[in-house]
């Protein structure tokens, strides 16, 4: 056996007249690409198809997905929408609290960030105790001014 950190010697035998009716087996990586009906083979034939065809791209580019989040603005107005969790997020323009909703009118679950006003006085600690005891809570927004949104949480 040879260890990774020496350099082991090849001799190169050389085949005898007896030696030259041996028949040496292709590996399998080999006989995988050889075969026109291996699954490889199969695969290989699909993935070239589907390079051609360029559509299934700008499709997928162009269908419409839905968001994850929702600005409050957007939220249905003196509508109580359910409160399901309140997580926190830092990134580069700092610390946000989530809270993730339930829309009444629609049923779908999305997560609307409170405005940087409220991230400065809830603490981390506060998010925890939340988040355990938000089962019966529900949020309402009043849209004061086309930037300013007040949020009252209420209890259902």
């Amino acid at each position: 056996m040879i260890s990774n950190k020496q350099q082991g010697k090849r001799k190169l035998h050389f085949l005898e007249e007896e030696d030259e009716e041996t028949n040496f087996v292709p590996s399998k990586k080999q006989r995988a690409y050889e075969a026109e009906n291996s699954s490889i083979a199969l695969l290989l034939e699909e993935v070239a198809r589907d390079d051609d065809d360029h559509d299934d791209f700008v499709s997928i580019i162009n269908r419409p997905s839905a968001k994850l989040w929702m600005p409050l603005h957007e939220l249905a107005e003196d509508v109580p929408h359910n409160i399901i969790s309140v997580c926190e997020e830092t990134n580069y323009h700092g610390r946000r609290i989530i809270l993730k909703i339930n829309i009444a009118s629609t049923k779908k679950i999305t997560e609307v960030y409170l405005p940087q006003r409220f991230s400065s006085i809830i603490s981390p600690i506060k998010v925890v105790k939340f988040n355990a005891n938000c089962i019966n809570l529900a949020i309402v927004v009043k849209h004061v001014t086309a930037t300013w949104t007040d949020i009252k949480i209420v209890e259902i």
